[in-house]
């Protein structure tokens, strides 16, 4: 990706394990701090991102439990993050669960190998039946 900020993965820190427990990656402003508020309201340790650059990011300053990942985002969408993601031995294993309305969203999960996909709009016992299963 031509231009691209994020440095080479071998130049990264190795990110500490379990830094926080969910971070969100969505470019929509409403939708990441709703569900920031809703986790952090429940106890959860939260982190947000705004694109797939920026989560890259985060990720070296500790691994969450858990990635919320929208696919749909500029800079970098979550297609790519996911690619590099999986590409990088210290992130491959962090679950990672679409958040999308995009259309065959089953097929798409099957293709980026995640964990799963929550449909927006998003309904509150499925986002958090989802994190406790991997954060509690």
């Amino acid at each position: 990706m031509q231009g691209s900020t994020t440095p080479p993965q071998e130049a990264w820190p190795k990110p500490r394990a379990a830094a926080f427990d969910v971070l969100i990656v969505d470019d929509d402003v409403d939708i990441r701090e709703t569900v920031e508020e809703i986790l952090a309201s429940e106890g959860f340790e939260v982190a947000t991102a705004r694109n797939g650059a920026e989560a890259l990011e985060k990720l070296r300053e500790g691994l969450p439990r858990l990635i919320l990942l929208d696919l749909f985002m500029p800079v970098m969408d979550g297609v790519e993050f996911r690619r590099r993601q999986l590409a990088d031995p210290a992130l491959a294993s962090v679950p990672t669960v679409v958040i999308s309305a995009a259309d065959a969203l089953e097929h798409r999960v099957a293709a980026m190998h995640l964990t799963g996909a929550l449909e927006k709009p998003l309904h509150l016992e499925v986002l958090m039946e989802t994190v406790e299963r991997f954060c509690s």
